[in-house]
């Protein structure tokens, strides 16, 4: 219910930002960097903020996370000038990393590694079912007034902060004191401890959720502008699309995943599930209509992410060593890198063709995925499941 509720905040407001932002009379570029302070602000934070909840207990930063993001929702919607919309940006990247990854990581510490495929499924469905839900209710409040769904979105936060405060009990039971110190040069601490993600054993699952999120965030900008400016599609038509993708996203991890995982075991239906969100969106730049064929393309694009992403972040609470909280934080730093450079690029290429988005992320995909499959041990892990 806490990242439901989180959720619907957040994506009430996001597909707003571009013309909320154009009232300041900001070029196109100027936006793209305000969206992408959000996820500069996660690769920069979450891996701190999961130490902490190793630290403090997850309750604590979940709750801390929501009243930091209801300010930072609060201070947007009063914006007076560029600048403070870049400082509530930043902020609204800073504390969401609060709230998602210490979620992961306390789903992780109450379930076994045999529920936690199923646990984070329905964390993702709940993801999802936001998605579907808040859009739809910041373009009614917008009719009112541009600024208001940000308001909303921070009241909505505050309510979620009381409802975690009365009703979420702890979850962490032992205490873990991570070896990166708080404090000076943390920053280069925390940079490091990405860089190290790299060469540490965990490295392919860190990778793919680059790999992952980058692949997503890259057509989530070409998607809705390849349907504008192809297939003449209106905004309506184009929140159908994302409507699509999360109801298919819902359905799967609420009732198919488990099922796929145990016929296929978690690290065949990573591979698979990456193979088919690429084929998803490289088919959509070829369609030559905006008929149902268009709307199955974006369905077999969350079919595939809706069983990779929940198997990754479960492998990767399996498989680590150190606590939960600054696993997932790590984890949550490499999607976030993902966020940061999939819009930037997918906005890039496809001012010079419509398809070049598209093809890179399926070769993106296939690349790195091939590579991690004949060169690292991750198959072989499979065997141990």
């Amino acid at each position: 219910m806490a990242v439901f509720v989180n959720i619907v905040a957040f994506t009430m407001v996001f597909p707003l930002l571009p013309m909320y932002a154009r009232t300041f009379e900001v070029s196109d570029m100027t936006i793209g960097f305000l969206a992408a302070s959000f996820a500069l602000a996660g690769f920069i934070f979450a891996p701190l903020w999961g130490i902490l909840s190793d630290r403090y207990g997850r309750k604590a930063i979940i709750a801390g996370g929501l009243i930091g993001i209801a300010g930072s929702f609060f201070l947007f919607g009063a914006a007076t000038n560029l600048s403070i919309l870049f400082v509530a940006r930043f902020l609204q990247g800073v504390f969401a990393a609060a709230t998602l990854p210490v979620a992961r990581a306390y789903v992780a510490d109450i379930t076994t590694a045999e529920d936690r495929v199923r646990a984070l499924g329905r964390l993702g469905a709940a993801l999802s079912l936001g998605v579907i839900l808040g859009p739809a209710i910041g373009g009614i409040l917008a009719e009112t007034s541009i600024s208001l769904p940000y308001y909303a979105a921070g009241a909505l936060a505050l309510l979620n902060f009381i409802f975690v405060v009365l009703f979420l009990p702890e979850s962490l039971k032992e205490k873990v004191i991570s070896s990166v110190h708080i404090g000076k040069g943390f920053l280069f601490q925390n940079t490091k401890r990405i860089w190290l993600g790299l060469r540490a054993e965990l490295a392919p699952l860190f990778i793919l959720s680059f790999l992952w999120s980058f692949a997503l965030s890259n057509n989530q900008v070409a998607v809705p502008l390849l349907g504008i400016d192809k297939f003449n599609l209106d905004p309506a038509h184009v929140g159908i699309l994302f409507v699509v993708m999360g109801a298919v996203s819902v359905i799967v991890q609420l009732f198919l995943l488990v099922r796929i995982t145990s016929l296929l075991g978690k690290h065949f239906t990573i591979a698979w599930g990456l193979l088919i969100m690429g084929a998803g969106f490289l088919i959509m730049p070829f369609l030559p209509t905006a008929t149902m064929f268009l709307y199955l393309a974006v369905a077999i694009a969350a079919f595939g992410s809706s069983i990779s992403r929940p198997v990754i972040t479960a492998l990767i609470s399996e498989e680590t060593t150190e606590g939960q909280g600054v696993t997932m934080g790590t984890a949550t730093a490499f999607e976030s890198l993902g966020r940061l450079i999939g819009p930037v690029l997918g906005g890039f290429l496809f001012a010079y063709s419509m398809a070049f988005p598209f093809i890179l992320a399926a070769v993106v995909v296939v690349a790195v995925l091939l590579f991690i499959l004949f060169k690292t041990p991750f198959l072989s892990w499979g065997h141990r499941y």
